[in-house]
């Protein structure tokens, strides 16, 4: 990696899905290699890549879709300009491109057509980055929230799951955006590692990031 070069490691998936567990690691690869670069955890405080200021109640209103469209936009541009700017040669960011903002679309009703150009609006801007993606796909959307809520309860940030009806409904919405989010990864042409988990075989996969980053960041 040159002095010059930027990249940008995508690490994304449905909620619970092990992002945070893999993000820690690959910052940890980096730092080891004495790789110049930033870690931005979804939780991290005022987060360059979230929208602050709106209340959106539904994104199939033309209007709040505009808005948000706009703003989501807005933030993802000055992102990549500070990370431009910056000394860092790898910039890691966990959830908040497909789970916190295309997913959150899709189930806030913005229309497909509407959903489809803001997704590839987003690909343009962070193509400055020269981004890879870490995408953990879930063949069991029922299972995972299960097992999820098992591990860290069954009420935690906006969730509050109890009974196999809230389960069930959980996989169906979930499932949807998953469905749609997994076209779109397949479509980008980026270099990906697609991890489909089911056993939850948690060293095997974080051997499989440890040679994906090894191959194309280091």
């Amino acid at each position: 990696m040159t002095s010059r070069s930027r990249r940008l490691i995508i690490i994304d998936g449905m909620p619970g899905s092990g992002k945070t567990t893999c993000a820690s690691p690959v910052a940890e690869l980096l730092t080891s290699r004495g790789v110049a670069g930033r870690c931005i955890l979804e939780l991290e405080e005022n987060h360059p890549l979230f929208i602050r200021g709106y209340e959106f109640t539904s994104l199939a209103d033309e209007e709040q879709a505009e808005i948000f469209t706009t703003q989501l936009e807005a933030v993802f541009r000055r992102f990549v300009e500070e990370r431009l700017g910056s000394g860092d040669e790898v910039t890691i960011i966990e959830s908040v491109l497909f789970q916190d903002a295309i997913s959150y679309a899709h189930h806030m009703g913005m229309p497909l057509a509407i959903l489809m150009k803001l997704t590839s609006s987003l690909q343009e801007i962070l193509a400055a980055l020269n981004p890879v993606l870490i995408y953990i796909y879930q063949l069991d959307v029922e299972a995972q929230w299960r097992f999820i809520c098992s591990v860290r309860g069954n009420e935690w940030g906006p969730v509050s799951l109890h009974t196999d009806e809230d389960f069930r409904e959980a996989a169906a919405l979930w499932g949807g955006s998953q469905a749609f989010v997994r076209s779109v990864v397949d479509a980008w042409d980026i270099p990906k590692l697609i991890i489909e988990n089911k056993d939850f075989r948690w060293a095997e996969y974080t051997e499989r990031v440890g040679g994906f980053v090894e191959k194309l960041v280091l």
